[in-house]
């Protein structure tokens, strides 16, 4: 695992300019660096040493090719076998070493044979020169890039903030972002906060010479299963999900480091944790909460979990007290806005971990993307009405497009409008469009555009950053391509049996999981912020405090008398959705103050 970077073309930066790259990411690669340049190229890595610890040095080279990787091969050991049957000679463990010798076989190709998580950049001086990107099929691992104003240099860094180091980086922000992030939660891709600055998307091949790049994406296609019954069952699929979620697990326990595995008390982090203890019976098991009552907290589950599997249970309590402080960490590690309250949590659980002693962190992840966890799921395929694509939407939202009206100051909602409307409106309408083309039910439709549109970048950049902050490596079954194919190959009744939501991975965590957690209702893993920030908190002081700041940068968008308004009705009337739009604004005031200080919007 490591963080990269790079440039292809042009003059190659200087080392000074290429240490400073690497040392803004030095917390997701602590334990070497490493950098080669040539003429016009130059390749770099952070390096979190997880396998084959003692070799493994980048960039790989053969020849006239180099290459950096970010990631990990789970199916490595076959590939290093299948490679040595045809002559390639192989010293020491580690999982990148297969890489070149694929690539030389297979060109672009190679990454079809990949079992893992990956961002991958080859710098392939063969004939032409070029640069070619990688990205693994669900998004895992992070890749952001721009180019020159001139044309002739592609950078590219595993942070954005990492990114920004290179002199010429196109720092203008997207003033639009700021509609994005709260029509969306989180600033999808592949556009990003910065105008001319855009992330590679899911499953996605990256070719530069100079000039204009080319993108294409590469497709995973469904399992074609041979089902018991001659078709698909309930009860097949989750014995076909415990199958391959065991051969998972086996390739995701195998690592040169401690491996330990993150317990909300739900589902999915519940049945990862009894896949791991079966395999690793004192397997160490992290869950957080938070000091005094509050609710939604899931901790007696998690530590039912933990006593049923055999794990060894950390229990991390947060005290609400240190949020503020919190919220400056996480937010600045972000990268870019993102709503989820328990980006918080999730910043601390993982810093525990670390401090544990854990450097990989197997979690729950993908389940309700993949399978139809979401009752919004089943909500929008069930509605019939002519708006059910604009109020599915609006669940996505961290605000819904008629507080907008309110909440955006008019010279900023002119420009919204001028721009097309709403982020959430032109999404849904997009929606439509695409289930009216679809040739899946419509169910299946929404779960792709799910895993494609939102999940990437709202849920998967959040684990992948917040997680290397703190040096350790989250490993997600789910998203391994084996499960994503039966997915993709089951249908919606299968995946929805009435009123069961994520079917198969309900019946798959029976036989393991104890039936308190299988059978209780769905409950997101969250920060309660309706609670914590009311008067007396110290949220709700850090809120009014950056909100109405003089010096706010977010009035440039917010009106400030909406934000008075939610106030007085938080205190007033307690609720939702005063309380979730506060915290949203907080994290873009936040981010504005940590990541831009250049010109204020039109």
């Amino acid at each position: 695992m490591c963080r990269i970077y790079g440039s292809f073309g042009g003059p190659t930066p200087g080392p000074e300019v290429l240490e400073r790259v690497a040392d803004a990411m030095r917390p997701g690669g602590p334990d070497a660096q490493s950098l080669r340049r040539g003429d016009g190229w130059s390749l770099g890595t952070n390096r979190l040493a997880i396998q084959g610890v003692d070799h493994g040095e980048q960039p790989f080279e053969r020849g006239a090719l180099s290459c950096v990787f970010n990631g990990e091969i789970y199916n490595h050991r076959r590939l290093r076998a299948e490679l040595s049957a045809q002559g390639y000679a192989f010293e020491g463990d580690c999982d990148g070493d297969v890489l070149l010798p694929l690539y030389e076989l297979y060109g672009e190709a190679f990454v079809s044979r990949l079992e893992g998580m990956y961002a991958i950049a080859v710098a392939d001086r063969r004939g032409e020169p070029s640069l070619r990107l990688f990205t693994d099929h669900a998004g895992m691992k992070s890749l952001y890039y721009y180019i020159s104003a001139d044309g002739q240099r592609l950078c590219f860094a595993s942070e954005l903030r990492a990114l920004s180091r290179f002199p010429d980086f196109p720092a203008e922000l997207d003033p639009l972002a700021v509609d994005r992030y709260l029509g969306g939660k989180a600033v999808w891709g592949p556009a990003t906060a910065h105008t001319r600055v855009r992330t590679l998307e899911p499953g996605s091949v990256l070719r530069f010479t100079g000039g204009t790049p080319s993108v294409s994406h590469t497709t995973l296609a469904p399992a074609e299963p041979d089902w018991p019954e001659g078709h698909p069952t309930v009860a097949a699929a989750g014995a076909m999900l415990d199958a391959l979620l065991g051969e998972e697990m086996d390739r995701m326990l195998d690592a040169d480091v401690p491996v330990c595995v993150i317990t909300s008390g739900g589902l999915d982090s519940s049945y990862t944790t009894a896949l791991a203890a079966r395999r690793v019976p004192d397997v160490a098991s992290f869950n957080i909460a938070y000091r005094g009552d509050w609710p939604a907290d899931e901790r007696h589950f998690a530590a039912e979990v933990a006593r049923h599997c055999g794990s060894r249970h950390h229990q991390v309590l947060l005290d609400p007290a240190d949020f503020p402080g919190l919220v400056e960490r996480f937010v600045r590690h972000l990268d870019q806005p993102n709503n989820a309250p328990h980006s918080l949590s999730t910043f601390a659980l993982f810093e525990a971990v670390h401090e544990a002693g854990f450097k990989v962190a197997l979690t729950g992840d993908g389940a309700d993307e993949l399978f139809a966890g979401y009752g919004r799921f089943v909500k929008a395929d069930r509605d019939g009405s002519a708006s059910w694509h604009r109020a599915y939407q609006s669940t996505m939202a961290a605000v819904p497009t008629a507080g907008l009206e309110r909440l955006y100051t008019a010279d900023y909602l002119a420009h919204v409008r001028a721009a097309g409307g709403y982020f959430a409106d032109r999404s849904g309408d997009a929606l439509a469009a695409r289930v009216r083309r679809a040739e899946q039910s419509k169910l299946e439709t929404l779960l792709r555009y799910d895993q494609s549109e939102r999940f990437p970048y709202y849920i998967l950049r959040r684990v992948d950053h917040l997680s290397m902050a703190h040096s350790v490596e989250a490993r997600i079954p789910f998203l391994q391509p084996s499960v994503m194919r039966l997915a993709h190959a089951l249908p919606a009744s299968v995946k929805v049996a009435g009123d069961t939501v994520k079917a198969p991975v309900a019946e798959a965590a029976r036989r393991w999981v104890p039936a308190s957690v299988v059978n209780r209702p769905k409950q997101p893993f969250t920060l309660p912020v309706a609670a914590m920030i009311k008067p007396g908190e110290a949220l709700y002081d850090m809120v009014g405090d950056s909100l109405l700041a003089r010096g706010a940068r977010c009035r440039d968008y917010i009106r400030q008398d909406t934000v008075r308004d939610l106030f007085r009705l938080l205190t007033e009337s307690p609720g939702a959705y005063p309380a979730e739009t506060l915290w949203s604004l907080l994290v873009l005031e936040t981010w504005l103050s940590a990541h831009h200080a250049g010109p204020r919007t039109p």
